[in-house]
């Protein structure tokens, strides 16, 4: 039986509430409103019953996980983006926009050897600066009075440059911006260059390129194609996310007019985990982040009973991930990967290894209920549109260089049944303060034309197997989990 944590957490929140009142602690707020200082005093000290949960990111420290990135209200968030900007809309508009503000002394408090810290230790004093939450990058006004801008979730990007020749390392980091957040892109064009279509433009060569698939048989030989390319260079793995909808990120013109996420002058994929869909939306009432926080801490504990130890996981994973930030990292993945399946939010990108797996998925629709009942039905498109067709995203990765791992070096001896079925595996990296980090790694996007159709159609309770056989999904709903009222209940399957 899976217990709750409801006692010990209430008892952690009051005992947090009192430690926040330290005026030491509050003063490191200097220039916000008095209830934004409180605000920001009392993330710090939720921010160490956070740790507990053991889902710290595994490779960016400033990227964060539940952590907020600042005190404010979203509801005075408007103003003070339009302060900052000298743009009225732009404050206005500022979530259709997926702009924030980032706090230096708050992020520094959870993270402090970072380069959020590095930072403040700096000339940077302003209480606030504004922030790209898709990508980590801040902003602050230059000597010139344009909008200079610094990448926080860089840890891993310079890792890799360290281990490179002196020239190709300064050479990479001129172009930081294209060379970081498209290198999957680039890794596609060399990889496959054989299938992928040719671009001339230089200018379009960071744009992820694109194969039309009209059928199940071109789909197995595009996908045999692709892993003959990818044998061109060692250790490389192709993983697949399949989705019925190409979720884009927003459309930035007005940011661009005022030189904000330069970056940004094309729009891509959105990747943004579980974890950040929603998540602005509990800052307005502390109530209701306490509320969100207990929910994922009771999954939590749930996952510790779930998960078996094995030392031969911590030695693989050393080697799996060599440039994760601490062997305890894998304690991340780990439950990252039970709340990601079983339906509670995580920081991960759910990937497979299996492209079948990907096309059964990208021509579904599901949806789900309140109660955690997912219902899964063919989905039929005829749009001439191809940016609206399901995609087959594919995700060219390197053993040992890249943030993810595959569900064997994840679990062993697992009740859970759910991933073994899907072939997961989990790409990591993204955070509360960058939450399209994985985009950077897609590589290629397969088009499914109106006429593709998978020859035998998997149902979906195998994919989603029922208490009976999945021992972890029994536990969950054995312990509660699939109770009315939850933010985050346990999912499972239904078929109409």
């Amino acid at each position: 039986m899976i217990t709750t944590t409801a006692n010990s957490w209430k008892e952690s929140i009051l005992e947090a509430r009192s430690r926040s009142l330290d005026t030491s602690l509050i003063g490191k707020f200097k220039g916000l409103h008095k209830e934004q200082t409180q605000r920001g005093a009392y993330f710090c000290e939720l921010a160490k019953l956070v740790a507990d949960f053991q889902l710290s990111n595994p490779f960016e420290r400033s990227a964060l996980s539940l952590e907020p990135t600042h005190p404010v209200q979203p509801s005075r968030m408007p103003k003070l983006i339009a302060n900052l900007t000298g743009s009225n809309s732009i404050g206005k508009n500022y979530k259709d926009l997926k702009i924030s503000l980032l706090s230096l002394p708050q992020v520094a408090s959870f993270v402090p050897d970072s380069e959020v810290s590095r930072m403040l230790r700096g000339p940077f004093r302003e209480p606030l600066y504004l922030l790209d939450p898709l990508y980590g990058f801040t902003y602050f006004s230059g000597r010139d009075g344009k909008f200079a801008n610094h990448c926080l979730a860089i840890d891993f990007w310079q890792a890799h440059l360290e281990s490179m020749p002196v020239e190709l390392s300064t050479h990479l980091w001129k172009n930081r911006s294209d060379n970081m957040l498209s290198g999957g892109a680039f890794a596609a064009r060399l990889l496959f260059s054989d299938i992928v279509p040719k671009e001339l433009d230089e200018s379009k060569l960071c744009l992820v390129p694109e194969i039309i698939v009209h059928s199940e048989n071109q789909f197995e030989e595009v996908v045999s194609a692709l892993r003959e390319g990818a044998k061109t260079f060692p250790n490389i793995e192709l993983w697949f996310r399949g989705q019925s909808k190409d979720y884009q990120t927003p459309d930035r013109s007005e940011l661009l007019k005022h030189r904000i996420t330069p970056y940004s002058n094309i729009q891509e994929s959105d990747f943004t985990p579980s974890l950040y869909r929603n998540y602005d939306d509990s800052l307005e009432d502390i109530e209701v982040f306490e509320n969100m926080l207990f929910e994922i801490a009771q999954w939590v504990e749930a996952a510790s009973q779930l998960i078996s130890d094995d030392p031969k996981l911590i030695d693989e994973f050393s080697r799996r991930a060599p440039r994760a930030l601490s062997a305890a990292s894998l304690t991340s993945f780990q439950r990252g990967l039970l709340l990601q399946q079983y339906g509670a939010p995580s920081a991960y990108l759910d990937i497979t290894s299996d492209p079948m797996v990907a096309a059964w998925f990208a021509t579904q629709r599901c949806k789900q209920s309140s109660s955690g009942r997912l219902t899964f039905n063919p989905y039929f498109w005829m749009s001439e549109d191809r940016s609206s067709w399901p995609t087959i995203f594919v995700f060219p990765l390197t053993k040992g260089l890249h943030p993810y791992l595959n569900l064997d070096s994840i679990l062993s001896g697992s009740k859970a049944l759910r991933p073994v079925r899907q072939s997961c595996g989990l790409l990591g990296g993204a955070g509360n303060l960058a939450r399209n980090y994985c985009a950077r790694y897609l590589g290629l996007k397969l088009r499914l034309h109106p006429s593709f159709v998978l020859k035998k159609p998997i149902a979906p309770s195998y994919f989603f197997p029922s208490p009976k056989e999945d021992l972890a999904l029994a536990e969950l709903i054995k312990g509660g989990f699939s109770n009315d009222g939850r933010r985050y209940p346990v999912t499972h399957c239904h078929t109409e």
